[in-house]
């Protein structure tokens, strides 16, 4: 009776042994597992920079195609800076070719307010054309790199044409539509007659007009002062003719930096640039994609 009791107790305490070995062993995993999620996201950014100091200047830069999932990105890293108090001024440094023309609107529109409650600086760091203009000319003075590209105020909407190559592999287009303009454009043939002039007539010309009736309002200046340079051409910054048209004033990035040194009367100032990239997900992502882009979202203020 006794051996059964010390056998049934010692049977026990090996229990008690396994578990408790058990709790530590994943107490330890989980431990580890928090300390290296830990420094994965601190290494990718997501905890973002310690704050130090009350002299702070956020610097944007655009630098890429506009669209709308990034102007909405940068609109709402701008929000959060406007509720920092830290952050003095912004820095808005523009380096992109162009884009959506609503995108551009929006944008351009935002910063405007924008102005109301902290200040913006625009430097056009190496190209401004379109859409990046668009959004450029909606801060006065506008500054500039000399060697800078500007303009391109124009509006595109490219098409291809792949009659020939389908006819050869025995391709045809078979749609169905109810009514004359439903589908005006076609990857099958060339964009002539009566539905060219319909696209020309209602969506190019009326954005194209868009466009330069925002510059005007934007950059403070007369139609006929700036319909000399809506024609779709590019400029170096620092050509006579844009001066005071297109842009304000011919700078450096590290000279605006002074500038703002100054104008904020703090000895120290930092310049800390917002990160505006899509953090790398540490799991793996799966996607299926079951569409295709519509040809009408083709049509953009680009280069």
């Amino acid at each position: 009776m006794e051996e059964v009791k010390d056998y049934q107790i010692k049977e026990l305490k090996k229990r008690i042994f396994i578990s408790n070995l058990k709790a530590w062993i994943i107490g330890i995993i989980l431990i580890a597992e928090i300390a290296f999620f830990a420094m994965y996201f601190s290494k990718s950014g997501m905890f973002g920079k310690p704050v130090i100091g009350d002299n702070k200047v956020a610097v944007i830069h655009f630098d890429e195609l506009i669209t709308e999932k990034y102007t909405t990105k940068v609109m709402e890293k701008m929000d959060e800076i406007r509720k920092n108090k830290n952050y003095k001024e912004v820095l808005f440094v523009m380096g992109s070719p162009g884009g959506s023309p609503t995108a551009s609107e929006e944008l351009s529109e935002y910063l405007k307010a924008y102005q109301k409650d902290k200040n913006v600086t625009m430097y056009i760091g190496s190209i401004a054309a379109s859409g990046g203009y668009y959004i450029a000319s909606a801060i006065k003075p506008l500054y500039a790199n000399k060697n800078a590209i500007v303009g391109s105020i124009g509006v595109i909407m490219p098409h291809y044409n792949i009659g020939e190559l389908a006819e050869k592999i025995g391709i045809e287009e078979d749609n169905l539509a109810a009514g004359k303009y439903k589908q005006p454009i076609s990857l099958f043939k060339k964009v002539e007659g009566d539905e060219k002039k319909y696209i020309e007539e209602h969506l190019l010309v009326p954005t194209y007009e868009n466009f330069i009736n925002a510059v005007v309002g934007n950059r403070g200046i007369t139609k006929a002062q700036l319909l000399p340079f809506t024609e779709g051409k590019i400029y170096i910054a620092n050509a006579p003719e844009i001066q005071g048209v297109l842009v304000d004033k011919i700078t450096s990035l590290y000279q605006i930096k002074q500038e703002m040194r100054q104008r904020l009367g703090a000895k120290t100032v930092k310049f800390e640039t917002i990160n505006l990239k899509d953090q790398p997900s540490f799991f793996p992502k799966v996607q299926v994609d079951m569409g295709v882009e519509k040809l009408l979202n083709q049509l953009s203020y680009r280069q």
